[in-house]
Parts: structure tokens; C-alpha cells; sequence
């Protein structure tokens, strides 16, 4: 299909196969001693994607998928592909959606991935995912995410501790505007220098969902005035935290709980108790050598997420938002 990225991962260099049954799907493994980061191959990621599948998979079930593609190693240019194109392994499901932007060459439906057991998973990380993103909603409702997100996006420059300053205060005003409300929120890194806040929700739509998380952000950024903003031109945000709410359109992604990220480390998007955030926090800790161990120490901090009845009483104090 024109201007499709499809070649681009089918023409990559692929050596040392290796055949891998899970379930009924086999996959090819190749490329395997690949190094991601420095001393870290391609194998250490499959292996962790193999322990951590029962903790991500929850997260994954039934949600389309955006691939992120890095052919090469975490630092290299990166790709997304939304279209499967009848690319996907037989244990796979389909999602099959209308294309909401119309593009030259491009059919008028998407084949969307959805990743439902773990054969899935490993087959998106040997082709060349690190990270994991799914959509907000499932496909039995694709129009009502299952919680709003919001973003906590820092700007980074050579004074960490300024921007760990503002980042935390930031997101302790978060927490304040949460309690003052009586909202149940989740936090967790982003995987890289953010937070993200998962709020679960219910009944709404995607354009609802928005309306939502805007003016919760604007709430927080008259909280912390002097650490946030709610400015979406990178130019004027004047080394402030960006209050990003733009993750809650329809068929947007942010990385899943536990999903590696490519950083210049393998860092994971790992879920946080709230007394963790604090001056102490130090998101580049949490790696995929730190967290099946975290796991089994705290269980899953962010379970309940996917809980109905905090969605419905969540949904009691955030109708006014509307």
C-alpha cells in the first residue's frame, strides 16, 4: 500500500531465527542477540515481556494497539503503523475501525492489532516494539475510555533538580485536587521524565472525556502556578510542567503500566503509591531489572484502575466537570 511503513520492517536484516511455540502461535524469533541499549540484546527484552505478560497483559486485553517501531536499537529513529495490512500472527485479534483522517493512497478502514494473550505481545517485541501502547477504551465500547489521562510532561534541561522541583509539585497538587473532589486517581512514571495520572471513568465519550481532563488541568495549573502550565506551544512554556490532556481523543495511546520505553536506559512506565512521590523519587530506577521484583514486593499498584465501582463513584464528582 503507498506510503505504507510495512517495507520498512520486512526489509530489516533478520539472522539467528529461532522457532517459539506459546499457545497455538509460533513465532520466529531472530536478531536476538541485537543489542537495544549498551549490554542489553534483544533477548533480555523478550525475556522480560515473557515475565511481566501476566501484570501487562490486564491493560492490554481487548484495546487496539498504535506499533512503535525501533529497528535497530532504543535510541534509533522511530515509526508508528496503525494498519496491520494482514500482517498479523494467527493468534491475534483485529480490531477493524473507519479511518478518521482520510489520507492520499490509504484505504478508508484501519486494521488495528489487539493484543489478547502473550504469543501478541512477544510477536509486536521481536518484530521491533520496546514499548507497549493501547488505547484508553476497548473494542467492545470504542468510543468510552475506561479513564481520562493526564499527562505530566516536564521540560528537561540541565538543572534536574528545578525540574524535579517543579514536577513534584505538580503532581501533588495532582493529588490535592483528587482529594478535594473525592476522586479516586493512579499514578505511575511516565517511563521516561513524566507522570502520568490514570482517572477511571464511565458513561462518557471521547470528546466528554476531553472536556473533562481540560478543566481538570486547569484546576491543577491554579494550584501550582508556578510550576505548571497548561500551554500547548513548547516555546511558551517557559520550563514549566505541561498539564497534557491530549491523550483522551479517540484512538490516542500512552505507554501501558509496565511497558519498557526506549530511553537511553530501559526504563518501565511503573506504577507509584503515592507516598513515593516525593523529593526522593528517581524514575530511572525503575528498569526491567527492578521490576518483577517490585511486583512481588507491592503487588499491582495499578489493578484497580480497571475497577468498575471506583469508575461510578469517580463519575458522581466528575459529571461536573462537563
Amino acid at each position: 500500500m503507498p506510503g505504507s511503513n510495512w517495507p520498512k520492517v520486512e526489509n530489516q536484516p533478520m539472522d539467528e531465527h529461532d522457532t517459539i511455540d506459546i499457545g497455538d502461535c509460533a513465532i520466529d524469533l531472530f536478531n536476538v542477540h541485537r543489542e537495544i541499549w549498551k549490554d542489553i540484546p534483544k533477548a533480555r527484552l523478550i525475556e522480560y515481556y515473557h515475565n511481566i505478560a501476566p501484570h501487562i497483559l490486564p491493560y492490554l486485553k481487548q484495546r487496539p494497539q498504535s506499533l512503535h517501531f525501533k529497528l535497530t536499537n532504543a535510541g534509533a529513529p522511530g515509526f508508528y503503523i496503525k494498519d496491520m495490512e494482514d500482517r498479523q500472527p494467527d493468534c491475534s485479534v483485529i480490531f477493524n475501525d473507519k479511518r478518521r483522517h482520510a489520507a492520499e493512497g490509504k484505504r478508508s478502514r484501519i486494521d488495528y492489532l489487539v493484543c489478547n494473550n502473550e504469543a501478541t505481545l512477544l510477536w509486536m517485541i521481536n518484530l521491533g516494539c520496546i514499548d507497549i501502547n493501547p488505547w484508553n477504551s476497548r473494542t467492545t465500547a470504542p468510543g468510552n475510555p475506561d479513564y481520562l489521562a493526564i499527562d505530566l510532561d516536564p521540560t528537561v534541561k540541565d538543572n534536574k533538580s528545578a525540574y524535579l522541583d517543579k514536577l513534584l509539585d505538580t503532581a501533588l497538587a495532582t493529588k490535592a485536587w483528587c482529594d478535594k473532589h473525592k476522586v479516586k486517581a493512579f499514578a505511575k512514571t511516565s517511563g521516561k521524565t513524566g507522570i502520568h495520572f490514570y482517572i477511571p471513568c464511565t458513561g462518557i465519550d471521547y470528546p466528554q472525556a476531553r472536556t473533562i481532563t481540560e478543566n481538570i488541568c486547569s484546576a491543577i495549573q491554579d494550584l501550582a502556578p508556578e510550576s505548571s502550565t497548561t500551554e500547548n506551544t513548547i516555546s511558551r512554556r517557559n520550563d514549566l510542567v505541561y498539564l497534557d490532556p491530549s491523550q483522551n481523543d479517540y484512538a490516542d495511546t500512552l505507554a501501558a503500566p509496565y511497558s519498557v520505553r526506549p530511553f537511553y536506559i530501559p526504563t518501565v512506565s511503573t506504577p507509584l503509591e503515592w507516598k513515593e512521590i516525593n523529593r526522593s523519587l528517581d524514575s530511572h530506577k525503575f528498569t526491567l531489572d527492578t521490576i518483577l521484583p517490585r511486583i512481588k514486593k507491592k503487588g499491582d499498584l495499578f489493578e484497580r484502575v480497571l475497577d468498575k465501582k471506583i469508575a461510578e463513584a469517580n463519575m458522581k464528582m466528575l459529571k461536573k466537570f462537563l
